[in-house]
């Protein structure tokens, strides 16, 4: 079984990661890549973008001492929020898709499919693995 201690720090990991890309091409493609090419960057979508690059850097924190939490309770029910998070986005992306289809973008994707698994599998384990 997973330990939320490793669900936490794989989230952390790959929240730390979606920084990089605003960092190295900037908010512009970031803007094309989570659109499917069909929405330019404005300074309103900037705004937002850089609100979800700070989001990102908080998630990483938060996952940083979730990880190091030796309170298996409080990990639970901080992986049920993340997964609550996650099947709220895939809702609103089915139901109100902001470009017309309701694909994941390839990086969202990629965090839910990495992310979602291994709160899943700590959970049904109820964390017997180490905590930290």
């Amino acid at each position: 079984m997973v330990s939320f201690s490793t669900a936490f720090k794989a989230n952390a990991v790959i929240a730390a990661l979606f920084c990089l890309p605003n960092l190295i091409v900037g908010n512009d493609e970031m803007v094309k890549v989570f659109s499917s090419g069909t929405a330019t960057n404005s300074p309103m979508l900037d705004h937002i973008m850089c609100i979800d690059w700070i989001k990102n850097m908080q998630w990483a924190v938060t996952c940083l001492a979730l990880a190091s939490c030796n309170d298996k309770k409080t990990q639970k029910y901080s992986a049920l929020t993340f997964m609550g998070m996650m099947t709220g986005a895939c809702y609103l992306l089915a139901f109100r898709p902001p470009s017309g289809t309701a694909e994941l973008p390839p990086p969202v994707a990629v965090y839910m499919g990495v992310t979602f698994p291994l709160f899943t599998l700590a959970i049904l384990g109820d964390g017997k693995g180490k905590t930290n």
